[in-house]
């Protein structure tokens, strides 16, 4: 998890080894779009990562209507929920990871020409229906 801030260029892992978290969303592994997530244009926005670009975009402008424009985007796991664990080791299962209470949420996180940093996340209960959310859904 901690290479996940690296590539942010956020702050580090602390020292229990807690994944990163922007604006309440706890970033898991990093997910690759095709067409890639970052790239920025009509093109591309709404067939990235099966339109689910638009919905976290919709959900950004709704929470933050005056934001800068955006730069680039990310797309990460859901961090609150529990990953794989190798079971290849002599040593003790780890514990799974907290969850929290709602449906996965897939995250992505903005890098806007202010420099700042922004995250919202998209809820798919089914394989119709998704919509953006600014904050994790219970």
């Amino acid at each position: 998890m901690c290479q996940v801030a690296m590539v942010l260029m956020l702050a580090g892992c602390n020292a229990t080894g807690t994944p990163p978290t922007v604006d309440g969303f706890t970033l898991g592994a990093y997910e690759a779009c095709s067409p890639p997530v970052g790239s920025i244009g009509p093109k591309y926005l709404g067939s990235s990562c099966g339109g689910m670009i638009d919905l976290a975009t919709a959900a950004l402008d709704t929470s933050y209507p005056s934001h800068a424009a955006v730069v680039s985007i990310k797309r990460y796991g859901d961090g609150t929920q529990p990953g794989p664990i190798d079971m290849t080791g002599d040593g003790p299962l780890p514990s799974p990871a907290p969850r929290h209470p709602g449906p996965d949420v897939t995250v992505f996180v903005f890098t806007l020409a202010d420099s700042s940093v922004r995250a919202t996340g998209v809820v798919c209960p089914d394989s119709g229906s998704c919509v953006g959310v600014s904050s994790y859904p219970n």
